[in-house]
C-alpha cells in the first residue's frame, strides 16, 4: 500500500512540474492555447487533492494558509469588478494558482518523496536550461522556426527580440550546479553549470543577472548564510523604500531616473497610473484585472503590467494586506534550509535569496515565472520539522548493527 501511495505521489510529482514547466516559460502557446486550462485545471485539482491529504495528515496550517490567499485574491478580483461594474470573473484566480504550489510540495514531502522532488526540479530545470540555451541561439542566429516558436520570443523594448526565460527555475538550477562545481569539479558539473550560466546571460534581464552574479560572488567569496539572507534583505528594504518613497512624496516618479531608455519611460509611464489608483482606494488598491486588456478602458489608451514596478505594482493588484504579505513571504523566501543536505539546500536558499533580493524591482516571487519556486521554498520549510522527526523516529526502529550496514552501503 504504501509502494502504491508513493508512486501516486510520484506522478503528481511529474504532472505538477512538467505542466508548471510549459506554463511558465510559455511553451504553451506554441501547442496550442487550449493547454491553457488544461494546466491550469490539473493543477488546481492536484492542489485540491493536497489540501485534502496534508488535512489528514494533521497539518491544518498549510490547507488554511491556500484558503487565505485564495479569499485574499477572490476579494481583490471583486473589488476590481466592482470599480468597473463588471460581474467577479472567477476562472481569472486560477492565473493567481502557482503560489499555491506550496501545498502539494509540502504533501510530497510529509509522503517522504522530498529529495525525488528536488532530484526532478533538477533534472527538469537543466534540461529547460538546455533547451533554452540552443532556442536562443537558433533566434540570434536566425534559424529558428519562426512560425513554431513565435510565442515565446519578447521584443517589447531596445534589447530587441530574445526568448521569455523562466527565471525562478533557470536561478534555481544555475544556483545548483554552482554549488557542485564549488563542491567538485567535473566535466559534467561544468558543462551544465555553463549552459545555465549562458541561459541566464541571453536572457538579457539586466537586474535579474545583477542579483544572481553578486549573490554568486558573494557565496563564492565567503559562504555564510547569515551575509547572504542580510545583504538580500537591505536590498529589498531600500528597494522598497525608494519605490514607495514616489507613493509618499507625490511630486517623486522613482522610474524618471531610468527613462533615458524605453523600458525606463515606460515604467514611469506605468507607475504615474498605478499611483493615482492607490491614493484613489489606499486599502485595496485597484484590484486585480483578469488581463491587461481588460483593464485597458479604465486606465487609459496604454497596456498597464503591475509587474513592471516592484512593490507598488504588488500594492496596486493586491492592495496594501497583500503587500504587507508579499514583504512577508520575501523575508520568508530568504530563510537558510538547513533541513537539507548542502546540495539542496544551499541551491534552493540562494534562490530564495534572489527571490528577495529582486522582489523590490519585480515581483518574481508570486509571479508564474518565480511562483512555483516560492511555493517550493515553503513547501519544504513548513514541513522541515515533520521531516526531521520522521527520520529520528526511523532511526530508532532500526537497530544499531542496521543502521550502520545500511550507512555502509
Amino acid at each position: 500500500m504504501e509502494e502504491l501511495e508513493f508512486a501516486l505521489h510520484r506522478v503528481l510529482v511529474h504532472v505538477l512540474l512538467v505542466g508548471d514547466l510549459i506554463f511558465a516559460s510559455r511553451i504553451y502557446r506554441v501547442i496550442g492555447l487550449f493547454m491553457q486550462p488544461l494546466i491550469l485545471g490539473s493543477c488546481a485539482a492536484i492542489i485540491v487533492f493536497y489540501c485534502i491529504y496534508t488535512a489528514i495528515r494533521g497539518h491544518i496550517l498549510i490547507p488554511l494558509m491556500a484558503v487565505g490567499y485564495v479569499a485574499l485574491v477572490m476579494n481583490q478580483l471583486s473589488v476590481f469588478a466592482d470599480k468597473l461594474w463588471l460581474p467577479v470573473n472567477t476562472n481569472a484566480f486560477f492565473q493567481y494558482i502557482w503560489v499555491m504550489s506550496f501545498v502539494p510540495f509540502a504533501g510530497i514531502c510529509l509522503a517522504g518523496g522530498r529529495t525525488y522532488l528536488l532530484k526532478c526540479v533538477v533534472g527538469y530545470g537543466t534540461g529547460y536550461c538546455c533547451f533554452y540555451t540552443l532556442a536562443s541561439i537558433m533566434q540570434l542566429a536566425g534559424v529558428l522556426p519562426g512560425k513554431l516558436l513565435a510565442e515565446l520570443v519578447s521584443d517589447l523594448d531596445f534589447r530587441g527580440a530574445r526568448i521569455f526565460l523562466y527565471s525562478g527555475l533557470a536561478a534555481f538550477t544555475y544556483f545548483y550546479w554552482l554549488v557542485q562545481i564549488r563542491t567538485r569539479v567535473t566535466w559534467t558539473t561544468l558543462s551544465f553549470f555553463l549552459i545555465c550560466s549562458l541561459a541566464s546571460i541571453l536572457s538579457l534581464s539586466r537586474v535579474y543577472l545583477l542579483v544572481i552574479f553578486c549573490l554568486s560572488l558573494v557565496f563564492i567569496i565567503s559562504p555564510r548564510p547569515g551575509l547572504l539572507r542580510m545583504s538580500a534583505a537591505v536590498v529589498l528594504a531600500l528597494g522598497t523604500a525608494f519605490i514607495l518613497s514616489g507613493v509618499v512624496v507625490p511630486s517623486f516618479n522613482p522610474f524618471d531616473l531610468f527613462a533615458s531608455d524605453v523600458s525606463g519611460a515606460y515604467r514611469a509611464l506605468e507607475y504615474e497610473v498605478m499611483r493615482d489608483r492607490i491614493f484613489a482606494d489606499p486599502l485595496w488598491g485597484f484590484g486585480m484585472s483578469p488581463s491587461a486588456d481588460a483593464s485597458k478602458p479604465f486606465l487609459g489608451p496604454y497596456l498597464i503590467f503591475p509587474g513592471d514596478v516592484g512593490s507598488v505594482g504588488v500594492w496596486f493588484e493586491f492592495g496594501l494586506i497583500g503587500l504587507i504579505l508579499y514583504l512577508v513571504i520575501l523575508w520568508r523566501c530568504s530563510t537558510p534550509q538547513r533541513s537539507l543536505p548542502m546540495k539542496y539546500g544551499w541551491p534552493l536558499f540562494l534562490t530564495g535569496t534572489m527571490l528577495t533580493a529582486y522582489g523590490w524591482m519585480t515581483p518574481l516571487a508570486i509571479a508564474p515565472g518565480g511562483a512555483t519556486m516560492t511555493g517550493l521554498i515553503f513547501g519544504v520549510g513548513l514541513t522541515a520539522h515533520a521531516h526531521q522527526r520522521q527520520s529520528k523516529e526511523r532511526s530508532q526502529a532500526f537497530p544499531t548493527a542496521v543502521q550502520r550496514t545500511i550507512s555502509a552501503r
